[in-house]
């Protein structure tokens, strides 16, 4: 195996497209440490801490969101509005004859398809941004500052993030390795492993 990353990396493009992927990587650890405004991370922590079944599906989706659902940042989301936008979009090319028109179009027919399913997804990250608000405000303690301005703030907020992931994904895909959406969702979960090793021994 190391043989063939050595091997790999003497090819210029290759050599290349690694380098943009881990930057680009890079740069979505970034953003899952970018926090949202009114939004209190150690509420959002204890409530994650707080156990049972509603809790582990949260937990399950922070690992997938590399921490970033804990710790109320901009990307707490993740890319889960736009996988949810590709489903749908699957689905309706089978029902509705324009969009299966579209799917054997080819490249630009798939380059259409890719456009409707990044507008979807944003129009899901809104709502499912809305939800989620009404899920902190539930909370009591999660939004410090509850109002009409402090929720567009949040679920704007948390729209731009997904929006920002879609976009990183899409560059990872076209100029570096593999299907970025993929790419930063391993990225997600691969940094979440030294807080499960510790929390393992702690317990």
């Amino acid at each position: 195996m190391l043989e063939t990353i050595r091997n790999a990396w003497k090819i210029p493009d290759l050599r290349r497209r690694i380098l943009f992927t881990l930057f680009m990587l890079i740069v979505f650890r970034f953003g899952a440490h970018i926090p949202v405004p009114n939004l209190s991370a150690e509420a959002m922590q204890a409530f994650l801490a707080g156990g049972g079944g509603g809790m582990d599906l949260f937990n399950l989706f922070d690992t997938f969101t590399g921490g970033a659902f804990s710790n109320a940042t901009v990307l707490a989301m993740g890319v889960s509005p736009y996988i949810n936008a590709s489903i749908i979009i699957q689905l309706l090319t089978v029902a509705i004859p324009s969009l299966e028109r579209l799917a054997k179009e080819g490249v630009e027919g798939r380059k259409k398809i890719n456009k409707i399913t990044r507008y979807l997804g944003i129009v899901l990250a809104f709502v499912q941004g809305a939800g989620l608000y009404v899920t902190l405000f539930n909370m009591g303690s999660a939004i410090t500052n509850p109002g009409v301005l402090t929720f567009f703030i949040i679920v704007l907020t948390f729209t731009a993030g997904t929006a920002f992931i879609v976009w990183i994904g899409e560059q990872i895909t076209e100029k570096g390795l593999g299907n970025g959406v993929s790419m930063i969702i391993f990225a997600g979960i691969v940094s979440r492993i030294p807080t499960a090793i510790t929390s393992v021994f702690k317990t």
